[in-house]
């Protein structure tokens, strides 16, 4: 039934007003409005009770007038209303029939009639506003008007298909479009049965072929089967595609993804899919890509042309870090960039640092001068575990030439390894750690963090009355001075009636070999001891605070596994200036296996670039050195031996578990405890032995790149003022710190 079938509408408006079946119980009322008013003009519907939800859209015909059109839910008798030019008074009485005896919507003659930007309109009011409002998704009478519709405007749609299953209900789909319609595409899916809107995760547009752009986007389709149509709707414009292939007959995943090695936009595009899934997507995604690794490519170095590699590109959460170097004798190098999955690029000198180095060629291994670099480039969104992320050398002239890493390390440990390694440690300096290097570093520290768990748990001999103190011991790798270790504290008669003893195992690795060890020092000298199994290695301050947390003690003796008591008594010495709240926390003298001393307290010294480092008192004099006979305030003590309250310890929070494998925790946790407004005591008369940093030589982690320096430069960051203030004071003297002369300097010396 035409709509138009007046020649003169404006001379009977009410036969202007046609109503027709939209749905099981909804009807669209049509009015045509008089020529020659103002665009846009507004028309009103009056209705004694209005149903609820009405709504309403205005649509341009071929003729240049206007449409409006109400969507409305009846009843089963006849509506009274009015129609009227909004702000007119010429008012025109109509009724509106039960939807069930209306006549259907006839599509052919309303898109002939609508204007081309009408027509999609009217289809977004359908599949949108209308479908959600009055809740007709399933209604098998809307869904054959929407389907009416769709085969008016495309009676031989274009074809979709399935390029893969992804799993779980969820499906890359392929069609064309194109090129001039807007990427902001809403995606919908027309059954016989059903109208539903699929809500892709992401859509990616490829290169145009005759007139036409190749568009893959991600579904979920748990319920849905074809055949059914697919309609991509847009502001300006609309593709409808018709999908026929059944699930059974499109690759699988690990198929699809080792057939298209080429289709690197796609590849990342699954990689961020993948990575949202809960259980197994981002496992999944990291071993298709070690399956079938991108080839690795990088611009040779030449006599005049620029070359370069990027060796570092790790995807974090909200940046992407990217490291290498490049080689440009002729300055025609413009720059470096990253490709990002859509196509676009982005340029790395945002936020890049540059230093000095060299290369050396597989042929010859012979070296050349180079520009090293790293760069963090934010990211709007997260790139998931993606390995290999792609970048390109841009020059002058404007042409490229593409540059993609080796697989990248997933694993936490390996990225942290891996970002240490992206500046020598020469070149480790506040540029490159502030901006690039430390949120990076932050980011894996705190992602390893949340992967540490205590694997396990064994008891020696504990009583079940809560000792006065425990002595808490990390462990990694090093267990050669347990024996010695034990044999000092098994001598001490009030530690065996006081203490418990608290390993935390750090490197799970050797637990076979712990437990056993320590099951043949429990029969040996039967102190009371529970051993804390990590699952992986977390550093120094992580085993020490699961330590601390199994811990029964009131008072939290942190020790390293190679100090050895020299004699008896040290631990009564070290608690009594906690217990009578003289001191936050207490050290001892420390001192070599040649009797020399390694610690009579803690002090800090700036050095060259202004960082401040630690350092011990007197380290290296004799062990009756006269200045080091003498307990005293100091700035800090080492977390070799450390004495302090449970409950300062915990109202601190304990250590500071940010700093790379175990550095800098120890001062950390003083100043924590000084700026709680405690002093830290140094105690001379209890004297141990230490052989120094065992443990962190066996971790290649740590002696390589520079973890050292990044700690230094953390501590300063978080405690320079602190520090400042707390070094303007002289230490050395046993009455208590003086303040030191404003025109003097204070040289901390052996002296």
């Amino acid at each position: 039934m035409p709509f138009s079938d007046i020649k003169q509408p404006n001379t009977d408006p009410k036969r202007n007003a046609k109503a027709f079946r939209l749905g099981s119980d909804l009807a669209v009322l049509i009015w045509d409005l008089p020529p020659a008013l103002p665009i846009p003009t507004r028309a009103a519907l009056t209705m004694s009770k209005p149903p609820v939800p009405l709504v309403s859209v205005t649509l341009r015909l071929v003729d240049g007038r206007q449409r409006t059109l109400w969507a409305m839910r009846t009843t089963k008798v006849p509506m009274p209303a009015t129609i009227a030019i909004e702000g007119g008074d010429n008012a025109v009485p109509i009724s509106i029939e039960p939807a069930s005896s209306l006549p259907p919507l006839d599509m052919e003659q309303l898109f002939l009639e609508l204007a081309p930007e009408a027509r999609i309109r009217f289809l977004s009011a359908l599949l949108t506003t209308w479908r959600s409002a009055f809740k007709v998704a399933s209604d098998p009478y809307f869904c054959l008007i929407v389907e009416d519709a769709l085969n008016t405007l495309a009676p031989m749609p274009r074809p979709a298909r399935i390029a893969c299953e992804l799993g779980r209900g969820r499906f890359l789909i392929e069609t064309t479009i194109n090129p001039e319609v807007d990427d902001k595409l809403g995606i919908y899916v027309v059954g016989s049965a059903n109208v539903s809107q699929l809500r892709p995760k992401a859509i990616i547009r490829r290169g145009t072929r005759k007139g036409w752009q190749t568009c893959h986007f991600i579904a979920e389709m748990p319920s849905l089967s074809p055949p059914f149509q697919l309609v991509l709707l847009s502001k300006n414009g609309v593709a409808i595609r018709q999908l026929s292939e059944r699930v059974a007959q499109c690759p699988n995943l690990t198929r699809w993804w080792a057939e298209n090695r080429d289709a690197v936009e796609l590849r990342e595009l699954l990689v961020q899919h993948l990575a949202t899934w809960p259980n197994g997507g981002p496992a999944t995604a990291i071993d298709l890509q070690i399956r079938a690794p991108l080839k690795e490519r990088h611009v040779q170095r030449a006599a005049q042309q620029p070359s370069g590699q990027v060796d570092l590109a790790l995807a974090l959460s909200d940046s992407l870090i990217v490291g290498g170097w490049y080689h440009d004798p002729s300055s025609m190098l413009a720059g470096i960039d990253y490709l990002q999955a859509d196509g676009k690029t982005v340029p790395l000198d945002g936020n890049i640092y540059e230093f000095p180095g060299w290369a050396q060629t597989q042929a010859d291994k012979s070296k050349t001068d180079v520009t090293g670099f790293v760069a963090r480039l934010p990211l709007d969104q997260s790139l998931g575990p993606l390995l290999q992320p792609r970048f390109q050398i841009r020059l002058a002239s404007g042409a490229v030439k593409p540059l993609i890493p080796p697989p990248q390390p997933f694993e936490p440990v390996l990225q942290r390894n891996q970002i240490l390694r992206a500046v020598p440690p020469q070149h480790a300096i506040d540029d490159a750690f502030r901006t690039i290097l430390a949120p990076a570093l932050r980011e894996v520290e705190q992602r390893l963090g949340k992967t540490i768990e205590v694997k396990r748990t064994r008891d020696y001999g504990l009583p079940r009355h809560a000792p006065l103190v425990s002595i808490v011991i990390p462990l990694y790798k090093v267990l050669d001075f347990l024996r010695f270790q034990l044999s000092g504290m098994a001598t001490d008669p009030w530690l065996r009636e006081n203490a418990e003893l608290v390993f935390v195992l750090d490197s799970p690795e050797i637990q076979d070999e712990t437990e056993h060890l320590l099951g043949g020092l429990h029969l040996l000298h039967g102190l009371p001891m529970r051993l804390v199994v990590m699952n992986r290695n977390g550093g120094y301050a992580r085993a020490c605070n699961t330590g601390a947390r199994m811990a029964r003690g009131s008072i939290l003796v942190m020790l390293n596994s190679d100090v050895v008591p020299c004699e008896a008594g040290w631990v009564q010495t070290l608690i009594q200036p906690i217990t009578s709240g003289a001191f936050g926390a207490v050290g001892p003298r420390l001192i070599f296996e040649d009797r020399s001393l390694q610690h009579a307290g803690l002090y800090f010294g700036r050095d060259q670039r202004g960082i401040w480092l630690n350092h011990h008192f007197y380290k290296g004099m004799p062990s009756d050195y006269l200045p080091a006979q003498q307990a005293r305030t100091v700035p800090g003590v080492t977390g070799a031996c450390l004495v302090t309250s449970r409950d300062i310890y915990e109202s601190v929070g304990g250590f500071t578990e940010d700093y790379i494998i175990g550095d800098y925790e120890d001062s950390d946790l003083c100043l924590k405890i000084r700026r709680a407004g405690f002093e830290i005591g140094y105690e001379p008369s209890a004297c141990l032995y230490h052989f120094e940093r065992q443990s962190i030589r066996r971790s290649q982690d740590y002696m390589r790149g520079v973890a050292s320096q990044y700690n230094s430069w953390l501590h300063t960051q978080r405690w320079d003022d602190d520090i400042a203030a707390l070094m303007a004071r002289d230490y050395r003297s046993p009455s208590g710190p003086k303040t030191a002369s404003p025109d003097r300097t204070i040289e901390w010396t052996n002296a």
